[in-house]
């Protein structure tokens, strides 16, 4: 299945991104290093991507990462499943992950009780640490998880337009919050990957243009989406244009 998707992105010529991340520690099994090398032989002008919570990875891994043909790295540091937020703390955990692969490195935001981004001075591949608090900044994952802040979307979406998410059966979704394998999400998945069917015909099936067509106002969103705070767009009227234009590029208006 997984030669399947990268042979229909080989017959376009495929130039975006492959990301390896859907609710898993990819780096967990070294099986990644033999996917990544086949993504990388057949769509070379690919950008690939992964992120990592950092526990199996090691100065020497990050270099067969790099010989395998992967262009991008992100490190999210986290604290304990019950422990809050804390500034010293994530900066701590976050500088060990860091200096345990022993190349120089910099901070790039520093945004106390919000974020820590630092970036590794690594040649040929981008590779960078993150650290948020999920309180101030977190979405609640197609509402399986609950936030003290009360959310209500009124903002379009274009994920369903950029992005495609297919999960390790083959199972469709139209984002990255939304997950095939959680009971409440069940019928939210939209199609199943398989060798007679085509990633373009998934992306172009009626159930994802359903979606997309309900994503690309300004007001409220139908559930799970209602409550959602991902990527959101402020209501400007250059916006409005442009969300416009796509509505009737795709024959929605």
């Amino acid at each position: 299945m997984y030669l399947k998707i990268l042979e229909d992105l080989a017959s376009i010529n495929y130039k975006g991104v492959i990301t390896y991340s859907r609710y898993n520690e990819p780096l967990a099994d070294k099986i990644i290093l033999k996917r990544i090398q086949q993504a990388r032989d057949m769509v070379p002008e690919a950008i690939l991507y992964t992120h990592t919570n950092g526990d199996y990875l090691d100065r020497d891994y990050l270099g067969e990462l790099k010989a395998a043909g992967l262009n991008t790295l992100r490190v999210q540091a986290y604290l304990g499943n019950n422990e809050k937020f804390a500034d010293e703390k994530i900066k701590t955990r976050l500088i060990r992950q860091i200096e345990k692969l022993d190349y120089p490195y910099q901070f790039t935001i520093e945004e106390p009780n919000v974020r820590y981004m630092a970036a590794l001075d690594f040649p040929g591949m981008e590779v960078t640490f993150d650290a948020r608090n999920f309180d101030e900044i977190g979405v609640d994952r197609g509402q399986t998880i609950k936030l003290h802040k009360k959310y209500e979307r009124t903002s379009p979406c274009l994920i369903v337009y950029k992005h495609m998410y297919i999960d390790h059966d083959g199972s469709v979704v139209p984002c990255c919050n939304i997950r095939s394998d959680e009971p409440s999400h069940k019928n939210y998945v939209i199609d199943k990957v398989s060798e007679d069917k085509s990633i373009f015909e998934i992306y172009a099936n009626s159930a994802l243009a359903d979606w997309r067509k309900d994503l690309l106002t300004y007001g409220k969103k139908k559930k799970p989406c209602d409550t959602c705070a991902y990527e959101t767009l402020p209501n400007t009227a250059e916006l409005q244009e442009g969300v416009a234009h796509i509505a009737k590029l795709c024959g929605f208006s």
